[in-house]
């Protein structure tokens, strides 16, 4: 039940709907495809589809393919202070990108790394916080640049391409996970900057074939918001020449 619980208010209305309606033939229609369509929003198989959209355009490597001068590791998510919390943290996903360019750092190629990310409403500035976990993860302080002024997507492009300009760097490596990368990827591009794509965090590769992906659940529901929201993304980016 746990699984089911952001999916049970529209589901007992949707239901509430029909036993209303249960002579119209319309409504009992219009319930079937919203259920079915809430049974696809849940369920695991049809969130690793939508996922393979955006990611199929990367193939899965640890490294990037070829060279890079720099690496950008865009800003997610971070956690304010509370009571609990005196310190803002890196979100979870902010965390995993700036882990992952850490690890780029050691293993591919020793370049800067500029963490690009400006402030939230409480007026934390997140490529702060990056730059602490990026440290915290043996990146020398001097091989961390920060962008700190962009509240979105095309403002970290726009606003990362002209530090990388000013340091005469062209051609850059660029992490976020799979699902975003082809969003910022073009983004970048349309920017004049040549971009090494360096996806991680396959959500296709997530998916575990048991028996529990084939019941309807929570987390299939957050994957399928975040693609469509970069398939919403892309659209939008295209039709104002973003990208």
């Amino acid at each position: 039940m746990t699984y089911l619980q952001p999916a049970l208010p529209l589901a007992l209305a949707l239901l509430a709907a029909g036993l209303m309606a249960h002579r119209n033939r319309t409504w009992w229609r219009i319930a079937l495809v919203a259920w079915a369509g809430l049974f696809l929003w849940s369920w695991a198989p049809f969130a690793w589809l939508t996922s393979g959209t955006l990611e199929w355009f990367y193939p899965v490597a640890a490294f990037p393919a070829g060279g890079a001068e720099a690496i950008v590791v865009l800003s997610a998510n971070v956690v304010p202070p509370n009571a609990s919390q005196p310190e803002p943290e890196a979100g979870f996903s902010t965390y995993l990108r700036c882990r992952h360019a850490a690890w780029l750092y050691h293993h591919w190629h020793a370049v800067p790394i500029v963490a690009s990310g400006g402030k939230t409403e409480e007026g934390i500035v997140i490529s702060r916080i990056m730059r602490h976990v990026l440290e915290s993860e043996g990146v020398p302080p001097d091989q961390v640049w920060t962008e700190e002024n962009s509240t979105s997507t095309y403002e970290n492009v726009r606003n990362t391409a002209a530090i990388l300009r000013l340091h005469g760097i062209r051609r850059a490596a660029l992490v976020t996970e799979a699902y975003h990368m082809l969003r910022a990827e073009k983004s970048f591009r349309k920017q004049g900057v040549t971009v090494v794509p360096a996806p991680f965090g396959y959500r296709t590769l997530e998916t575990s074939w048991n028996w529990r992906a084939f019941i309807p659940g929570a987390r299939p529901q957050l994957v399928n918001g975040d693609n469509l929201h970069e398939w919403i993304g892309l659209l939008w980016y295209w039709l104002s020449g973003k990208i």
